[in-house]
């Protein structure tokens, strides 16, 4: 119990809210095709997710634990630092997230069960879980290959929101399916972003990711580009979609982030924890947005 305040702390429970966002979104496009939201089935499917989700930053600190020596620790990178002052609660980071992720499955029975759901959730379950377990851990680690930021932004665009879509409708509907490229763009440009900060502990710890490898000019000048095609797909999405769905305010939103990488190109003398910090917050506030436009015209 007297170790209580930083077990909560390992959780950074920041990032789950980043997920409850991601989730809505994917629930509320659902209903934005007709399917009628359920606020027991949308809080029951979000427990599944939440288990799991909050179990990656538990399982990331314990297997990180020694990169984590050189990082600096931001808000949105580094690690909770947590296990390098307190490296006796090692073990108990690794219990939380094994408990987390066994609790991710009993809600998903429960939920099948219930609202005679798909047995499918399970593997749908099963895959989210695997992909947060080895985001860290041996012997794949995607968050030191190259390839991680792509499975990363995988699980932006498709696992996360994908499961609320999936919660809400028992399928993917074709508006998930359209809104996942700009989401991919976007959870690319994330990932590189938080890797920007410790591109030298990274690099001294063997960490072959985006950032590491081609450096933080290339790293800025890819989130640009990638925050411009997230922009330039929701233009092409508004025009070509025979959807219901008006993309018209989910355009003017994505200006958010893509002005957000226009200031980190052009301040080179600015920190870069105030950039990243600047260019998180507005894929977070582009997601918290099309969240509150959907809620308040399509439910």
């Amino acid at each position: 119990m007297k170790n209580l305040k930083e077990l909560i702390i390992l959780g950074r429970f920041h990032f789950v809210f980043g997920g409850l966002l991601l989730y809505s979104l994917g629930y509320l496009l659902s209903v934005s095709s007709g399917i009628s939201f359920s606020l027991d089935r949308f809080f029951w499917g979000y427990a599944i997710l939440f288990f799991a989700h909050l179990s990656v930053s538990y399982s990331n600190d314990f297997f990180d634990a020694k990169g984590d020596e050189i990082s600096k620790s931001t808000l949105f990178s580094g690690g909770s630092g947590i296990l390098v002052k307190h490296p006796e609660l090692a073990g108990n980071a690794r219990k939380i997230a094994l408990a987390l992720i066994v609790l991710s499955f009993i809600s998903a029975a429960g939920f099948i069960y219930y609202f005679q759901f798909s047995p499918l959730l399970m593997l749908y379950v099963l895959a989210g879980n695997i992909c947060g377990w080895y985001y860290s851990a041996p012997p794949l680690r995607f968050s030191q290959r190259l390839y991680g930021n792509m499975i990363f932004a995988l699980t932006v665009c498709i696992l996360v929101p994908g499961f609320g879509n999936y919660i809400a409708s028992g399928t993917i509907t074709s508006e998930m399916w359209a809104f996942a490229i700009p989401l991919f763009f976007y959870g690319y440009a994330f990932t590189i972003a938080v890797q920007i900060p410790d591109i030298e502990a990274d690099r001294i710890n063997k960490k072959k990711n985006y950032a590491s490898t081609f450096g933080e000019k290339a790293s800025y000048n890819t989130i640009a580009v990638l925050c411009a095609l997230a922009t330039a797909t929701i233009y092409v999405i508004l025009h070509v979609s025979s959807s219901d769905l008006d993309y018209g305010p989910i355009l003017l939103y994505s200006f958010f982030p893509l002005a957000a990488t226009l200031f980190g190109l052009a301040t080179k003398n600015q920190n870069d924890e105030k950039k990243i910090m600047v260019i998180v917050s507005t894929i977070y506030l582009f997601i918290a947005l099309c969240d509150a436009y959907l809620a308040l015209f399509y439910v």
